[in-house]
């Protein structure tokens, strides 16, 4: 009995371990090989247990994956939403009980139904069943798509299949990676393992190639830009004695950069309602514009009206019509879920959150140095399929962000990394401004061109090529990964009792 408690504890800390690798492979850290070396010691794991326990062992290794990858969520929920630190664990902690157990189901779907094929098991069942579980998760309760496997890839050779598949399908060519690993550990005939080889060298020697292809072209002369992180900080941001200040700072900033032709302010760089500086900021930020020849795109709040609440927007100074309203909110950041118990408890806890309105699915694409541009606003970026929306019309993409809620820990360098898959999706250049960091301005291959220092107030100028043109992943979307990825788990049903593939 002792030996097979020991056994079980070394199986949950080896699983927790081999978890809490993966987060390595990702930014800041930067070490893409990890993922795979996580990947096959899951696999290691998981193949000789039976399908319960190698639920359990997925469970353990979400715990150590999800545990290292997002501890940052309790930071955000204590320092700057000011829940009590017992309560932010707490919500950090049920956020990772929840998110590991999308690898739990892994464990089990994986073992019982695929095990008794090994080829299936490895090298299509897992790579197929990791990607419908990522995708699961990117769209279920409003969806946490954060730290898909393809993201660490993003400066491998994989890349070149972004603009292709996008992220989703380079999380399938990781795993395929590390099943493929595994696979020449099986007792099988040479000549299966060659061929395996063959197909998954391939795989990656194709996303050499493709990153030699150019899938748009320019549309215009290159956009001389301005964008503007003011660092302030989140515990007087909102402060009304405060409002003043911020808007003075981000106003000399401004008037500093006259010979751009856009300029761009952060997320809710203007902590008042646009009807509030509408004839006042507002004004002056487009007398400045139309004498200068320049945009100005601002990120403030916006109440159209007390029946449908306020937004998250973003605005372009010279259109007086024209907002982008942010449709993906923050739960707990910017509404309260699971409505009206959430609002009760946290009215007791007095924790003074935000209760936004969610902005309409289809929007007008904002203008901006003569062209339109795909918005987005924080952590929507990370959102891959709305992220395309306005394409091929958008000559770039634009995102604003407030990532001073990460403070200085692993976050902002994580959701950079997945703001330049957007880039690398769409083949447009993305203009990333922020209030802390990290500000910076990304080519069509996901590529950093520029960037701003963390907590520095900075203006970070360069250059973006308006281009035009539709990627494979633009064309095809997230719904052709998804019949990519029905047709694989179908065909893995098919052979999974008919021996090698």
């Amino acid at each position: 009995m002792l030996t097979k408690k020991i056994k079980q504890m070394w199986l949950a800390t080896l699983s927790l371990f081999s978890g809490a690798l993966l987060p390595f492979a990702f930014a800041p850290y930067d070490w893409p090989v990890m993922a795979v070396i996580s990947l096959v010691l899951l696999l290691m794991i998981m193949s000789p247990l039976s399908p319960p326990k190698a639920a359990i062992a997925g469970y353990f290794y979400g715990w150590g994956y999800f545990g290292h990858g997002v501890y940052w969520v309790y930071f955000s929920i204590h320092h700057f939403g000011h829940a009590p630190l017992w309560l932010a664990i707490i919500i950090m902690l049920g956020m990772v009980a929840i998110l590991a157990s999308y690898i739990a189901l892994l464990g089990y779907l994986l073992n019982r139904f695929f095990s008794r094929n090994k080829a299936v098991y490895t090298l299509l069942a897992f790579p197929s069943l990791w990607v419908a579980l990522e995708m699961l998760r990117g769209i279920l309760f409003t969806g946490f798509p954060w730290l898909s496997l393809g993201y660490s890839q993003i400066d491998t050779w994989l890349s070149g299949w972004g603009a292709v598949v996008g992220v989703l399908g380079m999380s399938w060519f990781v795993a395929l990676t590390a099943g493929g690993v595994l696979y020449l550990f099986a007792k099988l005939n040479t000549g299966t393992k060659v061929t395996a080889v063959f197909f998954i060298a391939s795989c990656w020697l194709a996303g050499w190639q493709l990153n030699k292809i150019d899938w748009t072209e320019q549309a215009g002369e290159p956009i001389n830009v301005a964008l503007l992180q003011g660092n302030i900080p989140q515990e007087i941001k909102w402060l009304r004695s405060f409002q003043q200040t911020n808007i003075d700072i981000y106003t000399r900033m401004t008037e500093q950069q006259r010979d751009a032709d856009l300029i761009v302010w952060p997320e809710t760089s203007i902590p008042v309602f646009f009807h509030g500086v509408e004839d006042t900021l507002i004004a002056t930020l487009k007398q400045e514009a139309a004498t200068y020849k320049s945009d100005i795109i601002v990120g403030l709040p916006v109440m159209q009206d007390e029946v449908n609440g306020y937004f998250n927007g973003l605005h372009s100074v010279q259109y007086p019509d024209d907002f982008y309203l942010k449709r993906h909110l923050v739960p707990l950041g910017e509404y309260m879920p699971l409505k009206p118990l959430s609002s009760i408890i946290l009215d007791f806890l007095e924790i003074p959150l935000s209760d936004f309105s969610a902005g309409a699915k289809k929007q007008r694409l904002l203008q901006g140095a003569g062209y339109s541009f795909a918005s987005s606003i924080c952590y929507e970026d990370v959102f891959q399929q709305s992220s395309i929306d306005g394409l091929p019309s958008a000559a770039y993409l634009l995102n604003v962000s407030n990532d001073t809620w990460f403070g200085d820990t692993i976050a902002p360098y994580q959701h950079l990394q997945m703001a330049r898959m957007r880039a690398l999706e769409s083949g447009r250049y993305l203009l990333r401004s922020t209030n802390t960091g990290l500000t910076a301005i990304v080519n069509q291959r996901g590529e950093i061109v520029r960037q701003a220092p963390m907590f520095k107030r900075f203006v970070l100028r360069g250059e973006l090529v308006p281009l035009k043109g539709s990627t494979p992943f633009v064309r095809g979307g997230w719904w052709l990964i998804f019949a990519f990825i029905t047709s694989l788990l179908l065909v893995c049903l098919w052979k999974r009792d008919r021996g090698t593939l």
